[in-house]
């Protein structure tokens, strides 16, 4: 089941950033959350990144779009308790004639949600979460997400997991 994120002006309003904007590598971003990753997690926890060569120096506020990716992760990695494999893609995305996206995926083999859970994932200080923090990771993302302009999609089936892709678009001088 995949469900594009709620559009809703009140999440990109209480979690406005006041990150800047600037020009950054998609992979080196990405290289950055591989050491960090790799070198914090259990054994259990299989962790693969999958980026095409390709990919543009894009103008993003770099803060936000690590922060909205390594969240994703960490969503991943509560969703198995016993272990399992975590992906993260990156690739270009092409839509007709338009300037191809950066599509970024997050992909996990854990418990999946519902389809309740899955309608409110994005919602404002929802949680599953029994302890800790929880309810701001996905509001988060999908404030960042549309303010750059993209689009969030999440799709999950219980007991087989969840994939969460972020496209998000680039300028023609970018491409």
């Amino acid at each position: 089941m995949m469900k594009p994120a709620n559009d809703g002006p009140n999440v990109r309003l209480a979690l406005k950033s006041d990150s800047t904007d600037e020009a950054s590598s998609v992979l080196a971003c990405l290289a950055e959350i591989e050491v960090l990753i790799k070198g914090t997690w259990a054994p259990n926890i299989r962790f693969d990144l999958h980026a095409s060569p390709d990919l543009p120096i894009v103008t993003y506020s770099r803060a936000d779009l690590q922060s909205s990716i390594m969240n994703l992760l960490f969503n991943a990695r509560d969703a198995m308790p016993k272990g399992g494999v975590i992906s993260l893609t990156a690739a270009l995305f092409y839509e007709g004639q338009a300037a191809p996206n950066v599509e970024l995926g997050v992909a996990d083999n854990g418990v999946g949600m519902t389809r309740d859970t899955l309608l409110r994932a994005t919602d404002p200080f929802f949680t599953t979460k029994t302890t800790g923090l929880g309810g701001h990771g996905l509001p988060m993302v999908m404030s960042f997400v549309h303010g750059a302009g993209g689009r969030l999609y999440i799709e999950s089936q219980q007991g087989v997991g969840t994939t969460v892709t972020l496209r998000l678009p680039i300028s023609e001088s970018e491409a």
